[in-house]
């Protein structure tokens, strides 16, 4: 069966109108940081140029035969399984992971062995795609500051680092998240990766040459902030201290992409022209029908799984989750900083001890918000600094204990657990794990963050009044 069969087009688009009907949601999720994150605007090409990919070798494409293989159902049920979780967890980038995967699987499965591995790259560039790299930030923040301390010393200019802050006598400087060079870092890679693959021929090659392009943006964004640095230093903060550090930084990454290619170009390989094979035929006709059944049959049946899962809706104000009374006040000010809003019940309140105690309560899959999310602190990192933490025991029960002061020396303890069905947990990756299990065998069934806090108290006397509350077991809070 040819490529141009209206056979294979036809399960070509039977098939991926089931991929997009089963991962709506992750692909629109995808989409959705692709508009709003520059970062991660380069996803928009990928599959284009994917398909241009394959279209350059279009001669040997359409003159192929088309040899089905089971072997791709193997990765298809894996992504399955993941996007069952996913969609479950709200774990947004496993489940892009899972749609790529299994859009990579389909294409194989239609293609066959031996033409899936001959477009190998075309298939795993679609992983680009997939929006990710975000929690490298922190860590090429501390890399730009540590190039920019490195080489303000070499010039001879006195300068002093605090963490993210480098202070220079004429003035402060903050490596901020849109210094950290990430953008350049990600592009540079989507576009080396392609370089790579259409310079050279041999592997070792390809993947020096990814490699250089991972690592020449991070060295390039150190030179680029010292370079901001240098600028606002002698012209006394005038220049480069504004949006025009920002044109600045991509004249510079331009720059740094074309050295890149001028540099990659001297060591290209030659063109080689494959020959092109006569068409092969298919060996057994069961597997050209058999493939295609399991594939819809697993993928019907994910989406059957989906859709039996209801999202609890969320109330416009939580109800409360800690009775008040003449031992419970409700905070009215506090510089604690924890949040996790967009639950069913949430109380924040204060006892006659100085111990402020906080609950919220979430469903395992709500229409809006989750437990365990980027938007939900412990406490407010900008004010406080985590000095030590530990995991404690009380009464039997696993809990979370961390030292917070702040710039004025001042120090809080807090101490907190999730409660997942009656397992109090303090690693919230299993907190995500079985919330994800509970959504199909316990549906009805809710999950929780309980934390005390206390200004300038002890471990041994918070500890000590925990345990002294009315508790039914610490797996239970009595106060509902």
């Amino acid at each position: 069966m040819k490529i141009s069969d209206i056979r294979f087009i036809t399960l070509l688009m039977l098939f991926l109108s089931c991929w997009l009907y089963v991962y709506s949601d992750a692909l629109l999720s995808m989409e959705a940081i692709w508009r709003k994150s520059e970062t991660f605007a380069h996803g928009y090409f990928i599959l284009p140029i994917s398909l241009w990919l394959f279209w350059r070798d279009k001669e040997y494409l359409l003159a192929s035969d088309v040899q089905m293989s089971w072997w791709p159902l193997t990765l298809i049920f894996a992504a399955l399984i993941v996007w069952l979780f996913a969609f479950a967890a709200d774990v947004n980038v496993l489940g892009q992971w899972a749609a790529v995967l299994t859009l990579i699987g389909i294409l194989w499965l239609l293609l066959g062995n031996k033409l899936a591995w001959r477009y190998k790259f075309p298939l795993a560039y679609l992983l680009l795609a997939i929006p990710m790299g975000e929690n490298l930030i922190p860590i090429l923040q501390d890399v730009t500051a540590w190039f920019t301390v490195f080489l303000l010393n070499f010039v001879g200019i006195p300068v002093f680092r605090d963490g993210l802050y480098i202070q220079i006598p004429t003035g402060l400087f903050e490596v901020a998240v849109a210094c950290s060079g990430i953008r350049y870092l990600i592009a540079s890679i989507a576009v080396g990766t392609l370089f790579a693959h259409l310079t050279y021929t041999r592997l070792q090659k390809q993947l020096l040459f990814i490699l250089f392009s991972a690592v020449l943006p991070i060295i390039a964004n150190g030179i680029r902030a010292f370079g901001i640095v240098l600028i606002a230093h002698y012209s006394d903060m005038k220049y480069a201290t504004g949006a025009d550090h920002l044109v600045y930084g991509w004249v510079f990454f331009g720059f740094v992409i074309a050295l890149m290619f001028y540099l990659g170009s001297k060591f290209a390989d030659p063109e080689v022209t494959a020959q092109q094979k006569p068409a092969t035929k298919a060996l057994v006709k069961s597997v050209q029908l058999g493939s295609p059944l399991i594939l819809l049959v697993m993928l019907f049946s994910t989406q059957l799984m989906i859709s039996n899962i209801t999202a609890t809706g969320i109330p416009d104000s939580p109800h409360p989750a800690i009775s008040e009374d003449d031992n419970f006040q409700s905070v009215a000010i506090s510089n604690w900083g924890i949040t996790y809003n967009n639950g069913l019940r949430r109380s924040h309140v204060i006892d006659a001890k100085g111990l402020e105690h906080f609950r919220a309560v979430f469903a395992n899959k709500q229409t809006q918000g989750e437990l365990i999310g980027w938007e939900n602190k412990e406490y407010n990192s900008q004010r406080w600094t985590v000095i030590s933490t530990k995991n404690i025991t009380i009464k039997e029960h696993s809990a979370r204990y961390l030292l917070l002061r702040d710039s004025r020396g001042t120090e809080r303890v807090l101490i907190y657990w999730f409660k997942v069905a009656n397992y109090n947990l303090t690693n919230k990756a299993l907190v995500k794990l079985l919330q994800a299990i509970f959504v199909y065998n316990k549906p009805d069934s809710k999950v929780e963050i309980v934390a005390f806090s206390m200004v300038n108290g002890s471990e041994y006397d918070i500890v000590k009044q925990i345990s002294e509350l009315d508790w039914q077991s610490l797996a239970s809070v009595v106060y509902e």
